[in-house]
């Protein structure tokens, strides 16, 4: 099998092979073939660990986003106090320095918090959104592996015997 699927879409060929499964006659059991399925399977724990791994991704996206930014706010403050020591040598400009020198540092800080924020926020999103679809796999995984189970050992059910009913009941 090609790995080049999702694994919503093994999952819909894992269930394919047991709604195609050839019916036990007088019971609940189904003959599926065993190698096709393992195939399946095989192709799902190949995938599944690529998802995980595109998760870890974004973590780290997510950490070099931030580093990224304290780098450029802590450029961003030097280079505001080199400012103000060149101003400060100028008498009458020292108040306009230290004004515009904490408007760049706090308009800085406001732009890495709101960085910050906004990636964290596109992190969670992008977890909560894997987090939901491993779970909604998993969910599956177990319908699928109780449904085979249940196949496995459901007991043979006979038909039961209804009384007859009497001409004018």
């Amino acid at each position: 099998m090609e790995n080049s699927y999702s694994i919503e879409e093994l999952i819909e060929m894992l269930e394919d092979l047991i709604n195609d499964s050839t019916h036990v006659p007088f019971n609940k059991k189904s003959m599926v073939d065993v190698d096709k399925m393992n195939d399946v399977i095989q192709d799902m724990r190949m995938v599944l660990p690529m998802e995980i791994q595109q998760a870890q991704k974004v973590v780290m996206d997510k950490n070099n986003i931030i580093a990224d930014a304290k780098r450029e706010a802590e450029n961003i403050i030097r280079k505001a106090e080199q400012r103000r020591a060149e101003l400060l040598e100028e008498s009458d400009i020292v108040k306009e320095a230290r004004r515009r020198a904490t408007e760049m540092v706090s308009a800085e800080q406001n732009h890495c918090a709101d960085l910050r924020a906004s990636t964290n926020d596109y992190v969670d999103k992008m977890l909560q959104r894997i987090g939901e679809l491993l779970a909604s796999d998993l969910s599956h995984i177990d319908a699928l592996r109780a449904g085979i189970n249940g196949a496995q050992s459901a007991p043979v059910n006979q038909p039961a015997m209804q009384p007859m009913e009497k001409p004018g009941e």
